[in-house]
């Protein structure tokens, strides 16, 4: 997303966040669409996100691609505001 130049963070994110050691959280997503594309969630992951759904992920920590696959990657930002 940040090669994309895709806003990850909101105006807290962008002063608070880790710089992608997964320490943080402001960087999560949901995946809506394409989450096969994606590696599985790091240990890292599994630690900060133990009890949310398993569809959110840290951008920080997530490798989009494979050689086997190609599609898209549908992502919601903000999952935790959404209601």
């Amino acid at each position: 997303m940040t090669e994309n130049k895709l806003e990850i963070y909101t105006s807290y994110g962008k002063l608070m966040n880790c710089g992608g050691g997964g320490s943080c959280g402001t960087c999560i997503v949901e995946i809506i669409d394409g989450k096969e594309l994606l590696n599985k969630r790091t240990d890292t992951e599994k630690r900060y996100l133990k009890k949310k759904p398993e569809s959110w992920r840290l951008t920080c920590q997530t490798i989009v691609g494979n050689k086997e696959n190609s599609g898209k990657v549908v992502v919601q930002r903000l999952p935790q505001w959404k209601n």
